[in-house]
């Protein structure tokens, strides 16, 4: 008994030590989560074991082994009753009877878990993260078990810390400071993984590129406080009105794309169809006295993959084309992007 305590003591300190490794080169949270959960399952005894990270009202699996069907049967939340009391108490949980305890109203039906270990990983006091053990079979774990997750906890701790500030910086370095939407640089990133997603999967994609008519006029009119703020509205507009997988970037000054995955190029025409009518409804400030036709209007020209381009550079130049040929018809308009159109001398008035 004293030689397999010894043993577990030894592999304790031996895990401790690749997870300090893993830490300390680190920054993606889900890496760490990934060596933390390895880990776990060569020493302790579970049948399952999971770290989760704690956002607000959401609760996401960062790693996991052994939950596959637990996870399946049931959403996460902060108001499940035994990560709701770690959250108000920032207490773990320790128990070999679920049955008897609070843990219980978060047992899938159907289940069998009897042993359960969790421990909250606080960062400023606050729970960011939960680490979860269980097992099928009563009183499996010890104190010695608790002792050891909760220094695990406050081990990792750092690392959630670092990684949520990592996050935000990581963040901030794609987010349009003024609206909010993604920014230039992050298009051509997402625009990349689409291309390569729609490629493997043999799905349609499609983007627009949106202008907003006659804005030089409007800003040199009433100054850049309005001229931001139409921006920013123009900008809510688009990102309430698009699907939860659509994403919206700022691409300059008053240029927008939306990016729309598994989505084909007559279905894109009709979003974009609604897009154009919701913004030329509404009403805008200083419309009346800047803008030739009364009213703040867009122009967009769409474009998809595979017809108009099998690469990031090809699909954006054929939207910004079919941009260009709404913008030299009159403006307040929707154009495809027709190749006979770009070959041709004349721009061809085939507008939608």
């Amino acid at each position: 008994m004293a030689n397999q305590k010894t043993k577990k003591q030894e592999k304790i300190l031996s895990a401790l030590s690749r997870i300090h490794q893993s830490i300390g080169v680190n920054l993606e949270l889900k890496e760490v989560a990934r060596t933390v959960v390895e880990e776990l399952v060569t020493i302790e005894a579970c049948s399952g074991c999971a770290i989760l990270l704690v956002d607000g009202n959401d609760v996401n699996v960062l790693a996991h082994k052994g939950l596959s069907k637990i996870l399946d049967q049931g959403e996460l939340g902060a108001d499940l009753p035994a990560i709701k009391r770690m959250l108000n108490t920032k207490q773990g949980i320790f128990t070999g009877n679920v049955e008897d305890s609070i843990a219980s109203g978060c047992v899938p039906a159907g289940c069998s878990m009897k042993s359960v270990i969790c421990s909250p990983v606080l960062v400023n006091e606050q729970v960011k993260a939960i680490i979860y053990l269980y097992s099928q079979d009563k009183d499996v774990f010890d104190e010695e078990d608790l002792q050891f997750v909760e220094l695990l906890a406050r081990e990792i701790s750092i690392a959630v810390e670092r990684s949520i500030l990592h996050s935000q910086i990581k963040a901030l370095s794609t987010m349009d400071s003024l609206t909010g939407c993604f920014n230039r640089r992050k298009l051509e990133d997402d625009l990349d993984d689409e291309i390569a997603r729609a490629k493997r999967y043999e799905k349609p994609l499609s983007l627009f590129m949106i202008d907003v008519d006659w804005f030089k006029g409007y800003n040199d009119l009433h100054g850049t406080t309005l001229g931001d703020l139409l921006i920013k509205k123009i900008a809510g507009i688009l990102q309430h009105n698009v699907r939860n997988i659509d994403k919206v970037y700022r691409y300059g000054g008053a240029e927008f794309v939306v990016l729309l995955p598994e989505t084909g190029k007559w279905k894109a025409l009709t979003v974009a169809r609604r897009l154009h009518k919701i913004i030329e409804e509404q009403e805008f400030t200083g419309e009346k006295e800047s803008q030739p036709n009364k009213r703040v209007t867009i122009s967009m020209g769409v474009a998809s993959y595979p017809w108009d381009g099998n690469y990031r550079e090809e699909l954006l130049k054929s939207a910004d084309s079919a941009l260009c040929r709404a913008k030299q018809s009159g403006r307040n308009r929707i154009c495809v992007f027709d190749t006979a159109w770009v070959n041709s001398s004349k721009a061809k008035p085939d507008l939608l």
